[in-house]
């Protein structure tokens, strides 16, 4: 046994080119540059983090508040900045870090705004902390040239594991009975009828549907195992290529597309840079190769964390089979799971307010209080209708309306199927508590007809 763990350590401390992962250090700076440039571009700034008069956090992170004033504008310029310097491979330590912090930050101000990408980016930053990307293609080589131009093994293979766990539990979670029904991709199609690419508005909804169902299914399959093998990987590299470009010109999903174009890179040998370079210019062929940095070392505390962290990774996107009923449904370990455009719901919501001192009863409108992207995730998520349930009970009792009852009649169609209610429309969801373990008060979907 020890014998066999001295070998895997060497393996994955063994010195291995930088090259393959600076690119990824590049591509993920210039990415959330970008997307920083984007939210000023489009007012992102203000409507999610500014214009809010309340937000919805996640569990155990309500103490995260947006910067007073014009706050959060600055804190959008130190991102930028952060992940320039990143890229540029300038001030690396201090940047990455800082960036890490500032980014998982604004992840945490807003629920509402979550989607997976902010996810794998706030995972990658955090990675990259550990890691060594600043040896090969940055400025501070410039400062410290007596730096090796190799990284232990395990830097790359860890972000080979990352990014393969995207793809593979995307797989995963389409494996689901509305998924390999055309859902919802079909209602979504029907319902973006007049902003469908050229092409595809030539075919029959339905076919679409189930093309870009079984197409994604099989191609979250197919191309981690292409990149994993040597001889497929370039195959595996243009499939990917294809399916991004195309998630982008019908999804619209932003920089995810082009995050994941260029981090996938890592899959190929991680030299690939300097031969790529080598062959456009054959006179730099004599430089001298990477030196190894001397002999391998083996820090076992970091390889042990190194494991916990890929065990975590496999293990939270499993989460939700911990709770009853339907993961679209209940929401309950939806997030963090990579379950991607799996569902579309529709519904409609009437909140009634009660004093129970009196006995009158008023209806509330969320709209006064939410903004438009808040407003449509409340109608999809149980945890974010309690989270708005108790704030305004602490509303009301601030106005000396001691323990008001509030009750929702919400009636929910998920993926196309009629719609039928959440909660029990009598139910106090003032005194509903979010937590780790299953909602009672989410009433069981039921069965279709």
């Amino acid at each position: 046994m020890g014998t066999w763990l001295n070998r895997w350590g060497r393996y994955l401390s063994a010195p291995v080119d930088a090259a393959s992962l600076a690119v990824v250090r590049i591509v993920l700076g210039v990415m959330i540059a970008w997307d920083a440039v984007r939210y000023y571009a489009y007012g992102v700034i203000a409507e999610y983090y500014i214009l809010p008069k309340w937000h919805f956090t996640y569990l155990y992170f309500g103490w995260v508040r947006p910067w007073p004033g014009n706050g959060m504008y600055v804190h959008f310029a130190a991102i930028f900045v952060l992940a320039t310097l990143v890229a540029l491979g300038l001030c690396y330590r201090f940047a990455i870090v800082g960036l890490f912090l500032a980014y998982t930050y604004v992840f945490l101000l807003e629920e509402a705004a979550y989607m997976n990408h902010h996810y794998l980016i706030a995972l990658l930053c955090f990675l990259m902390i550990w890691m060594q990307p600043q040896r090969a293609f940055a400025l501070d080589r410039r400062r410290h040239p007596d730096l090796p131009a190799t990284v232990p093994r395990w830097n790359v293979l860890l972000l080979r594991f990352q990014l393969s766990v995207v793809y593979i539990y995307g797989a995963v979670a389409k494996l689901n009975a509305d998924w390999l029904a055309g859902e919802p991709m079909y209602s979504e199609i029907v319902r973006r009828s007049n902003d469908v690419p050229g092409l595809a508005a030539h075919l029959p909804p339905a076919l679409l549907a189930y093309a870009i169902a079984y197409g994604g299914l099989l191609l979250d399959v197919a191309i981690p195992a292409a990149l994993l093998a040597r001889r497929t990987r370039r195959l595996g590299f243009a499939l990917a290529v294809v399916f991004h470009l195309l998630n982008d010109v019908v999804l619209h999903i932003g920089v995810f597309s082009y995050l994941m174009i260029g981090a996938i890179t890592i899959f190929f040998d991680p030299q690939w840079p300097r031969e790529l370079w080598r062959r456009q210019r054959p006179a730099v062929v004599a430089q001298s190769p990477p030196r190894s940095g001397g002999p391998v070392r083996v820090r076992w505390l970091g390889l042990a964390l190194l494991h916990v962290y890929v065990l975590a990774q496999l293990l939270i996107p499993l989460r939700h089979w911990l709770y009853p009923g339907r993961v679209g449904w209940t929401d309950e370990g939806y997030r963090f799971s990579w379950h991607m455009m799996l569902r579309r719901k529709r519904a409609t919501i009437a909140i009634t307010a009660t004093d129970p001192a009196t006995g009158r009863r008023w209806p509330i409108d969320p709209a006064a209080d939410l903004r438009d992207k808040q407003l449509e995730k409340l109608r999809e998520s149980p945890d974010m209708m309690v989270q708005y349930a108790r704030y305004k009970r602490d509303e009301l009792r601030a106005i000396g309306i001691r323990d008001p009852i509030i009750t929702v009649d919400w009636q929910c169609s998920l993926n196309g199927a009629p719609p039928q209610p959440v909660v029990d429309p009598t139910f106090n969801l003032a005194e509903a508590e979010n937590s780790i373990w299953p909602a009672e008060w989410i009433l069981p979907e039921q069965p279709r007809r």
